[in-house]
């Protein structure tokens, strides 16, 4: 019997490789599993997938291969599991303090990525860790005090009035709930999130930076150390770095969230639930081919060079080379 399977994330670990974590239909909605895929076009077997029981994948990361140490996918779940796989090994890790079971339970992680060569994690209410030689550290300092005072409001013992109630909506939505992290090096990282938080970290301290916007940031690119993109709430995007400051693109998709962000080429990418966009001047425009178009929920978007752009929808996959669209159709989602 076949069943289909909604992609989550996903993350290119090469010109040619494409990872995706997927959840099968059939599973109930509390189910934690994740089946990890392989989209391999130079194969003979273009779609490889192994399982990982017991787990919900929630980020995906590339880890670059250097001197003494071999490429390999970072797979992360909520609760800071981590999987470290390439073709060679497997190795599990665990963040002992992340995710809402973990020692400072302060809810779940969102977001793994490789900054430079060290792989960090973000997540909720000011969560940052950074991977050491032998552990995770957690280098959030005053971003959890930030969270632990939305996380544990003040109410007085009494009854809770609708202004209280207003104003512990609005503290909610200003927590420092980070959705993505980025950055060049180990000193000079950027986390954001709900609330128009964007915070940037120079190896020592946390700065917050003035957006002058509340809206929820979803995703980055930092494309070089002068040139970060920021994404999110209201089709919002944002260009600049923390020494300059930030300046907004335009509200682009009024009424839509970005949520996936990559400069290609020189060219502006954005990923939303509505289709696939190029940023041209102060518009964007709908790219479509085939099974891509303005229904199209995108899921990722990655690369490793300007050769190969990966799209993943929620469905399906696609390799753009600057020119042309190439569709990997997922074979037990051929209904889509």
């Amino acid at each position: 019997m076949v069943v289909p399977v909604k992609f989550v994330v996903a993350c290119a670990a090469a010109d040619d490789i494409f990872v995706i974590a997927t959840i099968p239909d059939e599973l109930p909605e509390d189910a934690e599993f994740t089946r990890l895929y392989y989209l391999c076009p130079e194969t003979e077997e273009v779609w490889h997938y192994r399982d990982w029981p017991n787990e919900q994948v929630v980020s995906l990361c590339l880890r670059r291969g250097r001197e003494g140490v071999r490429r390999a996918a970072c797979a992360l779940t909520g609760e800071g599991d981590i999987e470290i796989a390439n073709s060679a090994d497997e190795s599990y890790e665990k963040i002992s303090g992340a995710g809402l079971m973990g020692a400072r339970a302060l809810g779940a992680v969102t977001r793994i990525r490789e900054i430079g060569s060290t792989l960090f994690v973000c997540g909720n209410y000011g969560q940052v860790y950074r991977r050491d030689e032998t552990n995770w550290t957690p280098i959030d300092g005053e971003l959890t005090k930030l969270g632990k005072g939305a996380f544990n409001p003040p109410f007085p013992d009494v009854a809770v009035s609708d202004d209280m109630l207003r104003q512990f909506t609005q503290s909610m939505r200003q927590a420092p709930n980070f959705i993505d992290i980025g950055g060049i090096s180990k000193t000079d990282i950027y986390v954001c999130g709900n609330g128009g938080n964007l915070f940037h970290y120079d190896g020592k301290a946390w700065a917050k930076i003035d957006i002058r916007t509340d809206a929820i940031l979803t995703a980055m690119h930092c494309i070089s150390a002068d040139e970060v993109l920021v994404v999110g709430e209201g089709g919002t995007v944002l260009s600049g770095n923390a020494r300059a400051g930030f300046h907004s693109l335009g509200e682009l998709l009024p009424g839509d969230y970005i949520w996936s962000v990559r400069s290609f080429q020189g060219r502006i990418y954005l990923g939303t639930l509505h289709g696939l966009y190029v940023l041209e001047g102060s518009r964007v425009r709908l790219l479509t081919s085939g099974k891509l178009d303005g229904k199209t929920r995108i899921t990722g978007l990655d690369s490793v060079s300007d050769n190969t752009l990966w799209i993943a929808t929620d469905r399906h996959a696609f390799r753009y080379d600057g020119n042309a669209f190439t569709f990997y159709e997922h074979g037990d989602n051929v209904a889509y």
